[in-house]
């Protein structure tokens, strides 16, 4: 699925999220508010979750996608995951961990199918899944493949090999990327979405 259906649904679902925490929140205002300013205080109570859902949601995306951009790493939604690897080079997910491939920054795939993989230096090892091997020069673009394990060790003997699942990479190699950002993004989100809901208290309230 592409980027800007999953925030569709992201936005349908969270406007039936919202839409049953303001009927009840509708509902309790009316109990036990006094009638005076009963109306505009109900009115509030049916916004407040679709201001703060929305607003949260919003600037989160808005937050993450800048991120995204000068990290080179997805934001985190859609059908792509791609993190950076060595000189322009990156890890690229579509759809499934079986499509991952070594890229060009600028869309070439030196090689697909990469089940495990490891980055030394300038050079990238791997296996892919019909169990072949291959090394990647990041510096010259020279890709290399191989039979066997050994055919690849014997190129680099002083190089003891220590390939993990293209999976396992991506997130160890994104964590370390990303950081704290999540978080202050998260952080900043909630910020701006209750000061959003409380102008509209400050509108209808007072």
């Amino acid at each position: 699925m592409g980027i800007g259906f999953v925030i569709f649904i992201h936005l349908i679902f969270l406007f039936i999220v919202s839409f049953i925490c303001a009927v009840t929140s509708c509902t309790i205002t009316y109990f036990i508010s006094k009638k005076e300013r009963r109306r505009r205080k109900m009115i509030l109570a049916f916004i407040a979750p679709f201001v703060g859902f929305y607003t949260f949601y919003i600037v989160g995306i808005i937050g993450l996608s800048i991120i995204s951009n000068n990290k080179k790493v997805d934001i985190g939604i859609g059908d792509a995951w791609y993190v950076p690897l060595k000189n322009d080079y990156q890890l690229l997910f579509i759809d499934l961990p079986e499509q991952a491939g070594i890229n060009k920054e600028n869309g070439q795939t030196l090689v697909s199918e990469v089940a495990k993989m490891e980055e030394y230096g300038n050079y990238i090892f791997g296996k892919t899944f019909d169990s072949s091997y291959f090394l990647v020069d990041t510096k010259t673009d020279e890709v290399k493949i191989f039979d066997t394990e050994k055919e690849l060790i014997a190129l680099h003997k002083n190089k003891k090999l220590n390939l993990v699942d293209t999976t396992e990479f991506y997130s160890e190699r994104k964590d370390n990327i990303m950081g704290y950002w999540p978080l202050l993004v998260g952080f900043i989100s909630l910020v701006v979405s209750i000061g959003a809901v409380y102008i509209w208290r400050m509108i209808l309230v007072f």
